[in-house]
C-alpha cells in the first residue's frame, strides 16, 4: 500500500517538475524592449539565429555561436562569445578597472565571456581562466 501511494505521488509531481523550466522558442520581437535594444546596440553586425524563453530568463543565440542571456525583466546577465572577444561596447558596461586588471595581468588573453552576478562579475578569458571581480571592479580570485 505504501508503494502505491509513493507511485501515485511521483506520478502527480512529475508533470510539475518536468515543465517548470522548459525553454521554448520566441520571436526576436517578443523579447523585452531593453533586450532588443541591447542586441541591436552591441551585436548589430550579428545575425540572430533564434531566441528562447523560460520561466526566469530570455536567451538570444547568434549564427556565429555567441549567446546573450537576459533576466526576466530583459536586463543582460551573461554575454558568451565562445572563442571570440566580447564586443568592446559590452565591456564598457563593466567597471573599467576590470579591463585594466585583465590587460595588465593577462597581456595576450581576450575576454570571451562576461557574467554579471549579484556579487560582481565573472569573466572567462580565451586562455581558459575564469577571473572574478566584485561589483566595483576589485579583483577577487582566479579559477582555472
Amino acid at each position: 500500500m505504501n508503494r502505491f501511494f509513493a507511485l501515485l505521488a511521483a506520478l502527480v509531481c512529475i508533470p510539475f517538475i518536468s515543465s517548470a523550466d522548459d525553454d521554448y522558442a520566441i520571436q526576436f520581437t517578443q523579447l523585452p524592449a531593453v533586450s532588443q535594444t541591447f542586441v541591436k546596440t552591441h551585436f548589430s553586425g550579428s545575425q540572430v539565429s533564434y531566441c528562447l524563453r523560460d520561466s526566469h530568463s530570455y536567451e538570444v543565440r547568434f549564427a556565429d555561436g555567441a549567446e546573450v542571456e537576459f533576466d526576466n525583466a530583459g536586463n543582460w546577465k551573461e554575454v558568451d562569445c565562445k572563442y571570440k572577444t566580447v564586443p568592446a561596447s559590452v565591456l564598457k558596461l563593466i567597471p573599467a578597472s576590470i579591463q585594466t586588471y585583465v590587460g595588465k595581468n593577462f597581456r595576450n588573453a581576450v575576454i570571451t565571456k562576461v557574467n554579471a552576478k549579484p556579487w560582481g562579475y565573472e569573466l572567462e578569458l580565451g586562455n581558459g581562466l575564469d577571473v572574478e571581480f566584485d561589483r566595483t571592479g576589485n579583483f577577487l580570485r582566479i579559477d582555472d
